[in-house]
This record gives C-alpha cells, structure tokens and sequence, in this order.
C-alpha cells in the first residue's frame, strides 16, 4: 500500500486535539467532583459553561474525523460499514502508522480516564441525594394536628410531613 500521508497527518492533528479537549473536559470533572465535596453550588454553572464548550469543541472535530475517515477507508480498501478506527489503524502499515498508533492510543486512554471520572462525580453525587432523601425521610413528628392521614389513608395526630396528607374539613 502507498502512503497516504497527508491524511493520516490530518487525522494524527484531529486526535491530539480531541485528546487535548479531553484533558480540558477532565478538569471540569475535578473542579466538578470540589464542588461537590464542599456544596460549592454558585460554581455548578461556571462548570458547566465551561464543559459545554468543550463538549461542542468535541463534537466538532468527531465531526470532521468523521468526514476523513471515509477517505482513508476508501484509499486503503476498507469497508467503510464495518471497519473501525482500530481496524484502520492495524491496517495502515507506513512510516506514520506507529505516530497514529501511539496518537490514537493517548487519546483512548484519555477518553476512558474521563469516562472513569464522571462515573466517580455521579457516584458522589448520589451518596450525597441519598443521605439527603433519608435525613427527609427519618425526621421526628413534625405536623402535628388532627386532619392528618398516613399514606393508607388512617387518621394520624403527629408525623413526617413526606409520608402525610394534610386534608382540611
């Protein structure tokens, strides 16, 4: 097979950068997973803003390695259906193959640390809505009165106000 250098360039260039916005997205998740750990709320939606950036920055270059791809499966023989980057990558056997390998590998590796991490903030994230849904749910008798009714419909003088339903007359 010839080389197809420039657009084996092209698509080496697209995943550093996408590997780069990675890194990017990554500290978003920290400063996330901070924000969390001290109910630093104000910070969620300068976080976000920047996460969202990033994240069409992202979709931007998946985008035009998307429009490459098709170039390069069709310059080495590939079935563009059923051929993954991988697959192209393992096929492409020149001087720029082992840079592609070694690029596309970084980048892998990145994406799945970012993966890993956002699982730990939403981990996190429902710990702290659990311990907050039983701390509602375990309160002492905080309505006291007489039209009160437990959730099976009895008469009840005292209880948690999310398991009652206060009716008048």
């Amino acid at each position: 097979m010839s080389t197809f250098l420039p657009a084996i360039t092209q698509l080496c260039r697209l995943l550093r950068q996408e590997e780069e916005a990675c890194h990017q997205l990554l500290e978003t998740v920290h400063a996330e997973r901070v924000a969390i750990r001290t109910f630093a709320i104000t910070e969620f939606h300068s976080i976000n803003c920047r996460r969202l950036a990033i994240l069409e920055s992202l979709q931007s270059l998946a985008d035009e390695r998307q429009q490459l791809i098709p170039k390069l499966l069709a310059h080495y023989g590939l079935q563009p259906v059923t051929t993954s980057i991988q697959e192209l990558i393992d096929h492409v056997k020149d001087t720029a193959s082992e840079d592609l390998r070694a690029t596309y590998r970084s980048y892998m590796t990145i994406a799945k640390t970012v993966r890993d991490e956002i699982k730990q903030n939403v981990v996190l994230i429902e710990g702290i809505r659990g311990v907050v849904d039983q701390a509602l749910s375990t309160g002492t008798p905080v309505a006291p009165g007489r039209d009160l009714y437990t959730a099976d419909g009895q008469s009840f003088v005292a209880g948690r106000v999310n398991v009652l339903i206060h009716q008048q007359g």
